[in-house]
């Protein structure tokens, strides 16, 4: 077991290594995982950047009871109608409360007050919301050096004066603005540099991560993730050996994937950067790369020199992934006694359903257990390294039913760690999916996909769902669509404890060193821990949902705990079961609390907006009302979800007449496209969008569902 040490100790030994480390580290809330730092000489209240552990202590299971609202911030951007989701988690320097919201923009608040200091507002090009799978987010800033730094969502790299937000310097960090790039990840700052990944694997794009000089912008390094079109040639040696573990005759057209669109994280004492990559492009290996092969460097741990960005080693966890399980999730660094032995560990648990730890100095694998129900493998060989892969993971020549889903037993909201009790707190989501081979992708299209996923929640099996859903379940677990917090042992290799169960997606987890755990959830409560026991001592109703990890802080002798609230993403199209973005409206919302603090105030229940009827003249025969429904299938549903369904984007069931009456000039000519709605003329002929337009246009009698939404 791990050694414990008093909570004391632990305080007194993590401040010593911050002020060593100060103007060293990045101050980054990447990929939800978030740090509360400072500028150079600053010593922040979290134990170490990564593990989501803070050391303000004076919120305990003792008055955990008297947490109230301290204040509250909603002034966020909101363009056009659709709210989008809170990923971010706020830093704290030197009394200034600075993070992102939706679209990118930056903003800098009173940490005391709440008192909005300035704004940085990128202007975003937003036709890019339809080059992301998951929606306008962003997951935060560094802060460093008196500087603020900030990846926008169409691939921009921006330095702030941390003072008054004005630009420093601007790079564009897409070298193909061809293809469908964009940022939703933090940047990590690592020595001189600052690192950024991108997102677009699903959409055909290559995968690679880029550092800037942090004083000037200038481009330091490049690594590929994976190898491109051989006819090429390669960019360095690290590409050269990827290369081998792919078919020559692989869909380069596709770009191969392995998208950096989440964790990065640093480790000052080796100048050390890891990189967590993402799924191949298209999903099944073998339309990828027909012949096989591991296809490096996807759903990987990459270790690359901070100065060079040359690897130093590198841990695939899913060889040739055909599941899309990312190791994209947030990594922690810390020191563990493993067989009486100090070591120097990186700690993940990525969506595959398997717990890693490694040693972050050669990359050694020193143990991979489950830590939900995984049945795509039996186990990882410790000696190999490599997964035991099951038949049941094989969908290649029929429909199976595989644990993890595509969304994995764990995905961007972060995972914490306490150095009090050596636990590291996961948020977990407990569902499988059915995976079933799909034609292979043709360019140009919004989602180049080569394989189907379903959730059998939610119909996944068509019109003979009875029998086929019978032959799919039979000898599989039975599935679940939820989440819980586990508490894990990371030297055990076992579950500690497990909290009820909560709607699925919820936020990521902090624990403190006043023994506490927290995590908010999509039914929009802020739930506290005891660390140890895993006894549930509070849910503060926040009234939104949360899938953003909280923090907190300390200023002249108070503790606060913020948690930024705003339900969607990757979940806008259909809010789950349990979600409270169904029953109240979601907007974004950063909430900050304190002991002996005030009453929250919840937002108003949502209003029903009825069916209505489109005009007559935009119906259609038959054949266009099929045709329109397949091209609706194809192009909006990812957004705009079915006609009785719950989401944060439009019901388009649900338009007024004059909005029918500008249909074609909203799909085709981009009206709306700053609001994110960008023009589809380049995949959809007027024809096309008549015939969307007339299924739209089908007399329907639906039951009224709840829609709407504040409007700024």
């Amino acid at each position: 077991m791990p050694t414990r040490l008093s909570p004391a100790s632990i305080r007194s030994m993590a401040r010593l290594r911050l002020a060593l480390a100060a103007g060293l580290l990045s101050l980054a809330a990447l990929a939800g995982c978030s740090s509360s730092g400072g500028s150079e000489g600053a010593v922040p209240d979290w134990a170490r950047e990564t593990e989501h552990y803070y050391l303000a202590g004076d919120v305990t299971a003792d008055n955990v009871d008297k947490l109230g609202l301290a204040w509250e911030f909603d002034d966020f951007v909101v363009r056009g109608r659709t709210h989008r989701g809170v990923e971010a988690t706020p830093l704290v320097v030197d009394g200034v409360m600075y993070l992102s919201g939706p679209w990118s923009v930056v903003y800098a608040l009173d940490a005391k007050s709440g008192k909005e200091l300035w704004r940085y507002d990128p202007q975003v090009d937003g036709t890019f919301a339809r080059r992301t799978c998951c929606g306008v987010v962003n997951r935060g800033v560094a802060v460093e050096s008196g500087k603020v730094y900030i990846a926008t969502l169409d691939g921009y790299l921006a330095a702030l004066d941390a003072k008054d937000g004005k630009p420093l310097w601007k790079v564009d960090t897409i070298t193909d603005r061809k293809m469908s790039y964009a940022i939703t990840g933090a940047p990590r700052v690592a020595g001189d540099v600052v690192v950024i990944g991108n997102g677009g694997a699903e959409m055909g794009v290559r995968g690679y991560v880029s550092a800037y000089d942090r004083k000037t912008g200038k481009l330091a390094w490049r690594f590929w993730v994976v190898p491109g079109d051989p006819a090429n040639g390669d960019e360095s040696p690290d590409v050269t050996l990827a290369r081998q573990t792919w078919d020559p005759k692989s869909r380069w057209d596709l770009g191969g994937g392995g998208t950096a669109w989440d964790s990065i994280v640093y480790d000052p004492e080796t100048a050390t950067v890891f990189v967590g990559t993402g799924n191949g492009m298209p999903h099944p290996v073998w339309v990828r790369s027909p012949a096989g092969g591991d296809n490096l460097y996807l759903s990987s741990i990459v270790a690359l020199d901070a100065r060079t960005g040359r690897r130093k080693w590198h841990y695939q966890t899913t060889p040739a992934d055909s599941w899309d399980f990312t190791a994209t999730q947030n990594m922690i660094l810390t020191d563990l006694e493993i067989d009486g032995k100090p070591r120097k560990v990186l700690m993940q648990a990525p969506k595959n359903g398997f717990f890693y730890v490694l040693d972050r100095s050669t990359g050694e694998l020193l143990s991979a257990e489950k830590y939900t129900t995984v049945t795509w493998a039996d186990r990882v060989d410790l000696k190999t390294g490599r997964p035991v892969m099951t038949a049941q993971g094989d969908y290649s020549k029929e429909t199976k039913l595989v644990w993890p889903s595509e969304a994995g037993g764990h995905n961007w909201p972060p995972m914490a760690y306490s150095e009090e009790t050596g636990l590291v707190y996961i948020p977990v989501l407990e569902a499988p999916m059915t995976f079933a081979v799909h034609p292979q992708p043709k360019r140009p299209y919004s989602n180049l996909q080569s394989s189907v996923a379903a959730f059998p929640a939610f119909g996944a099996f068509g019109a003979h769902e009875d029998a086929a859903q019978s032959k799919v379940l039979e000898g599989q677990p039975k599935p679940t669509f939820q989440g819980v917090l586990k508490a894990w042992d990371p030297v055990a290799g076992k579950t500690v404890w497990t909290s009820d169960p909560i709607p699925f997606w919820s936020g990521g987890a902090m624990a403190t060193a006043g023994g506490l755990v927290m995590q908010g959830t999509a039914d929009g409560f802020l739930d506290v821990y005891d660390a140890r026991s895993g006894k549930r001592l509070r849910r503060v109703n926040i009234g939104t949902g949360v899938m953003a990890a909280p923090m907190t802080y300390t200023i002249d002798g108070v503790q606060y705990v913020a948690v930024m609230a705003g339900f969607g993403g990757a979940l806008n199209v259909a809010y789950p079961t349990g979600a409270v973005a169904a029953e109240r409206e979601n907007y974004e919302r950063l909430v900050v609390l304190k002991l002996d603090g005030a009453a929250i105030a919840l937002p108003p229940e949502r209003v029903e907006q009825p069916y209505l009827p489109a005009p007559a003249k935009f119906r259609g025969p038959a054949a266009a009302v099929a045709r329109g429904a397949a091209l609706y299938g194809q192009n909006c549903a990812r957004c705009h979800g079915g006609p009785t369904g719950l989401g944060g984007y439009p019901n388009l069931w649900k338009i007024a007449p004059e909005v029918h009456d500008a249909f074609d000039q909203i799909v085709r000519e981009g009206i709306f496209a700053d609001a994110g709605m960008a023009s589809f003329a380049d995949v959809l002929s007027a024809q096309d969008v008549k015939d969307i337009h007339a299924y739209l246009a089908e007399p329907r009698e639906d039951a009224p569902q709840r829609s709407g939404g504040r409007l700024h």
